[in-house]
């Protein structure tokens, strides 16, 4: 999963210490050389959690087969996975009153100031590289981007930028946009089975 679907899963299930939870729980892929012994409680839960997630999410049949179906529509090679992810958090975000909302009673915006603030409040937390990227991720208001297909390539172009090869992961919007359907179904089968991995936590969160 990515960045928007880490940090609603943290927000429903996770109790915020000051925002560290959310803090980890983005700051997971931006996390490299460093030791979880460094840092709070509160941190290393979202550092952990997303991990666990993308355990989950790297297992389960719909994430495989959309993969699978994003490789055969063209997509460079070994970056069907990261595709999956981010297609992923476009069908969240661009139906989030069916997907998200529930879990957190926010629309998408307000739902992402939230977590803005969090990181916030977590910002002497940050690992170096997470540091880094939190002024582009806010500013730029990059989490509700995803709803939106110029949002999709501007991360996909970010992440190009990070990748050995030269390779243009925006021109890939053209998948998503012809393999659309099939990517909400794999995602509306694999969400709720998920959330029910957290049944208890998301149920204590919300009522």
């Amino acid at each position: 999963m990515n960045l928007l679907a880490h940090a609603l899963v943290a927000y429903a299930t996770l109790p915020d210490t000051e925002g560290q939870e959310c803090a980890g729980s983005l700051m997971a892929d931006y996390f490299t050389g460093q030791s979880l012994d460094d840092y709070p409680a509160g941190v290393r839960a979202g550092i952990e959690q997303h991990r666990a997630v993308d355990a989950f999410t790297d297992g389960h049949p719909a994430f495989a087969s959309c993969r699978r179906a994003i490789s055969e529509a063209g997509a460079p090679r070994f970056t069907s996975g990261i595709l999956a992810d981010v297609f992923w958090d476009h069908v969240l975000a661009s139906d989030w009153e069916t997907h998200g909302a529930p879990l957190c009673g926010l629309g998408l915006e307000s739902f992402c100031s939230v977590v803005y603030e969090r990181l916030g409040r977590a910002k002497a937390w940050h690992s170096p590289g997470f540091a880094r990227a939190y002024p582009w991720l806010v500013g730029g208001s990059w989490l509700s981007s995803y709803a939106r297909l110029d949002g999709i390539g501007r991360t996909l172009a970010g992440i190009s930028s990070r990748m050995s090869g030269h390779v243009r992961l925006e021109e890939c919007v053209a998948i998503l946009r012809r393999l659309d359907a099939p990517l909400r179904a794999g995602f509306s089968a694999f969400w709720p089975e998920l959330l029910a991995s957290y049944r208890s936590t998301v149920v204590q969160s919300i009522t």
